[in-house]
């Protein structure tokens, strides 16, 4: 499928992270997210789930891989919040913001967002304190691979009169 960017606006509050906390919450509620198709091989019971399996595969080790496999789907957590959700699809992710499980940084790290650096607010904007459209004009053409890799996030605060206004969220994520 590939990686999906998200962005998204909030009101500004002084505390990034509880800000992130309910964007990941609202997207969840709004079912605005990637879902798996459930695979209707891990709604079999084990013994079905091995009597499907090919006795020729046996000795390849095969077998076992994918029972190891239906094993820990089994294991899995029905989703039921955003944490849950993104526990639930670890090899596709939710190709949306709920996929920044980790919170925020202080510097690019996996499933987290982070600042821009002072020096790239200033190559972005001319400024330190960019007007909300700015930033929403920037992340319309942003690649966020030029200054983060996948499975992560950036977070850009935008100001009116010289007043923090707005907390802009943007990725990629998503496989």
């Amino acid at each position: 499928m590939g990686a999906s960017g998200w962005s998204y606006s909030v009101a500004y509050q002084p505390d990034v992270a509880a800000a992130l906390e309910q964007l990941r919450q609202d997207a969840y509620n709004r079912g605005a997210y990637y879902r798996e198709e459930p695979d209707p091989l891990y709604a079999l019971t084990e013994d079905e789930f091995r009597a499907r399996l090919d006795p020729a595969d046996d000795d390849s080790g095969i077998n076992e891989c994918l029972l190891d496999e239906w094993r820990a789907a089994q294991r899995r957590p029905k989703p039921i919040d955003p944490d849950t959700l993104f526990a639930a699809q670890p090899h596709s992710g939710t190709h949306s913001i709920i996929d920044m499980a980790k919170g925020v940084s202080a510097k690019p790290a996996l499933f987290t967002v982070s600042p821009l650096t002072d020096e790239q607010t200033l190559e972005f904007f001319k400024t330190r304190t960019p007007a909300p459209d700015q930033v929403v004009e920037w992340m319309k053409t942003f690649d966020p691979f030029s200054i983060r890799e996948r499975w992560q996030g950036v977070y850009v605060v935008s100001y009116l009169d010289g007043h923090p206004e707005q907390i802009h969220f943007s990725g990629f994520s998503g496989d």
